[in-house]
């Protein structure tokens, strides 16, 4: 993993996780508070944020359950486009544009 993609997960965890679920057991956590909290987040303008906390949950769990843990995963119940979908960005630029895009390239060399 790419210390940019670890350093994002960790400050994800830190600033929405922990606050939210620090002081209960993993036996405690349903897929409704998930939900719950990935609606939070998307409503504050992250829908890609929201997308991240769900999947670093169910890593989580996902490593507590491979150490021997017996609980449910949350995020089993709570699927990605649930929280959020996004559109395919298939925009092109015409000719015109290139050219425009190649000489401010140029001129800044």
């Amino acid at each position: 993993m790419a210390d940019s993609t670890r350093a994002m997960r960790r400050t994800i965890y830190e600033r929405d996780i922990l606050p939210k679920f620090r002081k209960r057991l993993l036996t405690e956590i349903e897929p409704d508070d998930l939900r719950a909290l990935c609606a939070k987040v998307k409503n504050r303008g992250a829908p890609a944020t929201a997308i991240h906390v769900r999947d670093i949950v169910k890593q989580i769990y996902a490593f507590a359950i491979l150490h021997g843990e017996k609980v449910a995963n949350p995020a089993d119940e709570v699927g990605p486009s649930s929280i959020a979908t996004f559109a395919p960005k298939d925009r092109a630029l015409p000719p015109a544009e290139i050219r425009v895009m190649l000489a401010c390239c140029r001129s800044a060399k």
